[in-house]
Parts: C-alpha cells; sequence; structure tokens
C-alpha cells in the first residue's frame, strides 16, 4: 500500500505493522501524537508531547532522536515551520532498520547539494570503519542539532566509539 496515498490512514497503517516497526511503547505514542498534530494542523513542540505524554521535554528529544536513528522521523524547515516527516515508518525491513536512499544519497538530501567524490568517499570509508548503521544514526543526529557536515558527524562517531557503543545502543537512545 502506498504510504502517500489518499486513502491511507497512517494511524492504521502503524497500528497494523506495529510487529515490525520495533519501536518501544514511547516511540509508539509519539509517532501516533506527530501523525494526529500532522493530520489535524497543529504545531508539534516537545512541550506539547510532554504535555500529552507525562514524558519530560528531555526525554521527547530522546525519542525523537531514536525514532530519526530508525530511519521513521525526519524534520525540516519549510516556510519558517519545522515539518515532522514520518513516512520512512513506511520503508522498513525486517531487521528494524530503514530502507530507502543510498548512503551517499542519504547525505545529498541532508546537506542539499551533490557531494563531490571527495566527499562520497569519505562517507563510504566511514561506513567501512564505523557500521553503515552507525554513521546513519550519526547523519540523522547532525540533522537534528543543524550540523550536518562531514566533520561533525565524524567527531560523532569517534565518541560513540570511544563509549564502545554499537548500533543497537545508538538506536535505543544511549549516547
Amino acid at each position: 500500500m502506498e504510504w502517500n496515498a489518499s486513502y491511507v490512514d497512517h494511524l492504521m497503517w502503524i497500528l497494523d505493522h506495529l510487529q515490525d516497526l520495533h519501536l518501544d511503547p514511547e516511540e509508539t505514542v509519539v509517532l501516533f501524537l506527530i501523525e494526529f498534530a500532522n493530520r489535524t494542523g497543529r504545531n508539534i513542540t516537545h512541550e506539547w508531547i510532554s504535555e500529552k505524554t507525562a514524558l519530560d521535554v528531555e526525554k521527547i528529544e530522546s525519542v525523537f532522536l531514536r525514532l530519526s536513528d530508525k530511519g521513521y522521523l525526519t524534520t525540516k524547515l519549510e516556510n519558517g515551520s519545522l515539518i515532522f516527516d514520518i513516512s520512512g515508518v513506511a520503508q522498513e525491513n525486517n531487521d528494524g532498520t530503514a530502507l530507502g536512499q543510498p548512503l551517499v544519497a542519504r547525505f545529498e538530501d541532508a546537506m542539499k547539494r551533490t557531494l563531490s567524490p571527495n566527499e562520497m568517499q569519505r562517507i563510504l570509508d566511514m561506513a567501512g570503519a564505523y557500521d553503515e548503521r552507525m554513521v546513519i544514526c550519526a547523519l540523522n543526529e547532525a540533522i537534528v542539532y543543524g550540523k550536518v557536515n562531514l566533520n561533525y558527524i565524524e567527531t560523532i562517531l569517534v565518541r560513540w566509539q570511544e563509549k564502545g557503543l554499537s548500533p543497537e545502543d545508538v538506536e535505543n537512545g544511549k549516547r
């Protein structure tokens, strides 16, 4: 079923595929609230979700990062408003990692430009050294903090490696 088709009820789709999405209860509720807010035109803020869930704002930020790391949530600034896109839930494979674009294409989308051959090679080198899932998680974290550049992303990866974090640790919000 095409996620963006007008007849698709996203809440029902998520419920129907919940067992395959590898979400914890907090992630599930936040995902539902994001879809509810998107559907009703409500402005999404950490505070609003905190009020609805009784989770503190820092916990909400952690949930956003986990959803982003899994490829389920992307945010972008459009016409001065922050847009929360959860279409990534429809692109999921059996091990809980997001399907979709190749690694270099993800970086090009995030950086909003075509990458140089040297940048592409550097990204591939990072994926070889740190694991592609970790690189995607670092890219997602850089996007959240508005610092999408290769030096920052590599610093994140080095820090996570020094802490001995696995891709699962990072995807589950351990930083």
